[in-house]
């Protein structure tokens, strides 16, 4: 009986060391990208890609304060931020995801479009139309609308 009780023992702490997967993806370190559409109107249209390590690559387009590339350095923190503002809209890791679930939609809005860039390469991407209004939507537009001020490329956007 002793040794039955020690071999369970045994084989219950070898099972609390065990990890999974969804503990090692929440780690890993992916560029994200952002870009805005067109819209009916002077929406600036830019891109912008934020690196883990804090390197910002913007780029305005047309309807920006600064138009052409211009390459920044925030703290990392900033990255970390803005990841967690985005985990709840960001699909699983491979998906490419559209948001749905209108209850209204206002013509002539501009696109955002999120792609998260694994190390290996894997691309996971959201396209967000600003004018499907929902709650949820209008909680993601919200974010939209801040995101420059939120990576430090408010000056350059408007």
């Amino acid at each position: 009986m002793k040794k039955l009780l020690i071999l369970s023992l045994f084989t219950f702490s070898l099972v609390g060391c065990a990890s999974t997967p969804s503990e090692t993806s929440n780690t890993v370190q992916e560029t994200i990208h952002y870009s805005s559409s067109p819209c009916f109107g002077a929406c600036p249209i830019y891109s912008v890609e934020i690196s883990p390590s804090g390197t910002v690559n913007f780029n305005g387009k047309q309807y920006t304060k600064v138009t052409g590339t211009q390459t920044l350095t925030i703290d990392p923190s900033v990255y970390k931020k803005l990841q967690q503002e985005l985990k709840t809209y960001r699909p699983e890791t491979g998906a490419n995801v559209k948001t749905t679930g209108c209850q209204q939609t206002a013509t002539d809005q501009p696109s955002a479009y999120f792609v998260w860039i694994r190390p290996d390469g894997t691309t996971t991407k959201l396209s967000h139309y600003t004018g499907c209004i929902s709650p949820a939507n209008i909680e993601l537009n919200k974010l939209i609308d801040k995101l420059p001020k939120l990576i430090g490329i408010e000056d350059l956007v408007r």
